[in-house]
């Protein structure tokens, strides 16, 4: 067994010796993480690994940017194993054993008020584990709403279905290995459903202040928007990104500074419907600089209506001034030591300077 990607990649993890541990094949594991992260960010989750065996399926979450991991084990050689092989990946501050059985560790878990962004479970084939399971982490407090689950289980398992709020929403199978992920939705009374939120994403690579007047007239119509940042994006056009999905977090919750009790600040894997159920938003904010860019963006709504019809779009057209301005056009004239004062908030131009060179910008 190896980790497969990001910090620790390629680093071996230990077995715990004998029959009672199964760890994960590579193959499913690169599988499961695949699908994880084109639906949920991974980077500073913390993260709950049950029925633990090796640590295999937490140690990687951390390799792809967890914040933190709690292991939970009862096996005593398989509890040593995983601290190995956390100490082999340089982990071990970032985690946490419980050598006990699940039922106990959610137990003291929840009366402790620990709460996490997503669980890991492989728990025991044909034990009955997996829908009392379910039904826990559908009631319990320890996966916060808009949590995440992903399930490895025999294909012959009963009970992986729907435990409102948990809601399964992809399996995949591998021979007698099967895979479900789930998704916890927001309870019908949670006080976020009684505001009215909108979503504006894009890659924000910088944000520009074209995106900034598209915000803050969207927040003159919301109580609420959340500007999400893509950690990934798939348009070829767009390339590799110069700054991380953190640093652009960072850029434009300083640009915000004044609004932040409306403008919520955060980035997202996946589909863009999906992560507007997780945080309860029903609305989809586009911004319009150009009739040329109108064709992609009502392909774009047509297939978000298709996938979630409860979802809707709402156009905005960029304002005058802004018409001209995009991320890739600023970065260009920037490195070509342009002058791009009005066309970005003040920290990004600073930060520019900073990755490119004191005498660009």
């Amino acid at each position: 067994m190896r980790v497969i990607a990001g910090k620790a990649k390629g680093r071996k993890l230990s077995a715990p010796p004998g029959l009672s541990v199964r760890p994960t094949a590579d193959k499913v594991k690169g599988a499961l993480f695949n699908i994880l992260e084109s639906r949920v960010q991974l980077e500073g989750a913390r993260v709950l690994d049950l029925y633990a065996g090796s640590g295999a399926l937490g140690i990687e979450a951390l390799s792809r940017g967890a914040r933190e991991a709690v292991f939970v084990e009862t096996t005593p050689s398989a509890a040593r194993a995983i601290a190995r092989n956390l100490e082999r990946c340089g982990f071990t501050a970032q985690a946490k054993i419980m050598r006990c059985p699940v039922e106990k560790a959610v137990a003291w878990l929840e009366a402790a008020g620990e709460k996490f962004d997503g669980v890991l479970a492989d728990p025991p084939y044909g034990k009955g584990h997996v829908g009392w399971l379910l039904r826990t982490l559908a009631t319990s407090t320890i996966l916060v709403h808009g949590g995440w689950l992903a399930l490895e289980h025999h294909v012959e398992d009963e009970g992986v279905q729907d435990f409102p709020p948990l809601r399964l929403i992809q399996q995949k199978r591998y021979g007698k290995t099967a895979l479900a992920f789930f998704w916890k939705a927001m309870p019908s009374n949670h006080p976020s459903h009684s505001i009215l939120k909108a979503v504006y994403a894009g890659s924000f690579d910088p944000i520009t202040n074209g995106h900034i007047d598209i915000v803050r007239r969207a927040i003159e119509i919301f109580d609420q928007v959340i500007v999400a940042v893509a950690g990934v994006t798939t348009d070829p056009k767009k390339g590799g990104a110069l700054f991380t999905a953190k640093e652009r977090v960072e850029m434009i919750r300083e640009a915000f500074a004044d609004v932040l009790d409306r403008v919520v600040v955060d980035s997202f894997g996946g589909l863009l419907v999906d992560y507007c159920e997780r945080v309860g938003a029903r609305v989809i904010i586009r911004g319009l600089r150009a009739v040329s860019d109108f064709e992609y963006e009502f392909q774009m709504a047509m297939m978000n209506r298709h996938l979630k019809p409860h979802i809707h779009t709402l156009f905005l057209p960029t304002s005058e001034a802004h018409s001209y301005t995009s991320s890739r056009l600023v970065k260009e004239v920037a490195a070509l030591g342009g002058d791009i004062s009005g066309q970005v908030p003040d920290v990004v131009r600073r930060r520019l300077l900073e990755k490119l060179g004191p005498s660009r910008g």
